[in-house]
């Protein structure tokens, strides 16, 4: 649902340049944590045969403490989604298999367009709609809903993208 977003690979190609890091060594993860069942399983599998000192990048979507409601409506939106990681939880995912050498932490704006673009049914689409509309207002103020004349036009989830070093 968050594909389109291009911040991520900016910050990538920044670090990559500064430290002459040739493209074709460098392991891009995007957007596939929050669909997995078992994370951790997920990234056993695909680090697996990536060689140590390999630069491998991650890059989701987190959440802080009050997840519920953003991944409660991402996932009525795409069947996909299983949940958004906090940070901390994706540092112990990873752990065993890579050490943190970048980390940033960004916000990147979603449009109800392009959220709703993926679903095809318009009831869906409304019970969406009312579902992002009944969030609290913190939970609002945290996403920076964005209104016109009453409606939601976008929202900002936190991005993370993880720069880690292989073991």
């Amino acid at each position: 649902m968050f594909d389109n977003f291009t911040k991520d690979k900016q910050i990538v190609d920044k670090y990559i340049d500064n430290r002459n890091i040739h493209k074709n060594d460098i392991y891009l993860l995007r957007y596939k944590l929050s669909t997995q069942n078992n994370p951790k399983e997920f990234l056993t599998n695909y680090l697996k045969d990536i060689k140590s000192n390999s630069v491998v990048v991650i890059t989701d979507a987190i959440v802080y403490d009050e997840d519920a409601y953003l991944n409660a409506a991402v996932a009525y939106a795409d069947n996909k989604h299983r949940r958004f990681y906090t940070v901390n939880e994706i540092l112990d995912i990873t752990k065993e298999y890579a050490r943190l050498n970048f980390f940033l932490n960004f916000t990147e704006t979603v449009t109800m367009d392009t959220m709703l673009k993926y679903v095809p049914d318009d009831n869906k689409k409304q019970a969406i709609i009312n579902l992002l509309n009944d969030f609290p207002n913190n939970i609002k103020k945290l996403l920076s809903f964005k209104e016109e004349n009453g409606n939601l036009i976008s929202f900002a989830p936190n991005i993370a993208v993880f720069i880690l070093i292989k073991k």
